[in-house]
């Protein structure tokens, strides 16, 4: 695909549910958190598909993800697909399918992703070339509470299935790492699908 256009470890433990619930892509509180990646990570109701070599592969689709760099920690989203962790940065990678015979347009496909989330502002959103189709990109500005982080999304439609792209970051991260989710988005191609 192509654009256009540790402290203690209870700290350690809080950090990581925060940016993993808010990057599923991701209200205020652990369990608010908690609810919220629960939402987002529902999935189409198959069961959890199996990652080997890059290549996640599930009962109804298999597709390859780019590599990541080994600070990068896989962490487990109940009902979802795969979310990566980063903790030198705070930044939180996911990807996620759905392959039903829905219909739905990007828009609705994106807005849903965060619909739980509860002060969000769009920054941008434009179309995206996604390799022989297209894609939805967005970002995010997100309030909860006294935190704040940025979120991009990427939402792209094959012949059979849906998948959801997240990005996220603390404000002051999410620039300078925004190439990293690129790349990811990027090394993206669907196997198989049915």
């Amino acid at each position: 695909m192509t654009f256009r256009g540790p402290v203690s470890r209870c700290t350690m433990s809080k950090e990581l549910l925060f940016l993993t619930a808010f990057s599923l892509i991701l209200l205020a509180g652990s369990c608010s958190a908690t609810r919220f990646l629960m939402t987002y990570a529902a999935g189409d109701g198959e069961r959890a598909g199996k990652m080997k070599d890059w290549v996640y592969t599930a009962e109804r689709n298999s597709y390859r993800i780019a590599a990541l760099s080994d600070d990068w920690q896989r962490v487990t989203i109940e009902g979802g697909d795969v979310a990566f962790y980063n903790s030198s940065n705070n930044l939180m990678l996911t990807v996620n399918s759905v392959c039903s015979k829905r219909d739905y347009k990007l828009q609705t496909l994106s807005d849903s992703l965060v619909v739980s989330l509860g002060k969000k502002q769009v920054r941008l959103r434009k179309n995206i070339d996604t390799g022989g189709g297209w894609g939805l990109y967005t970002e995010y500005e997100v309030s909860v509470g006294d935190e704040r982080f940025f979120l991009a999304t990427v939402v792209h439609k094959s012949l059979k299935c849906d998948y959801d792209f997240s990005y996220s970051a603390p404000p002051d991260a999410f620039g300078a790492n925004q190439g990293k989710f690129i790349d990811f988005v990027s090394g993206f191609e669907e196997i198989w699908a049915r």
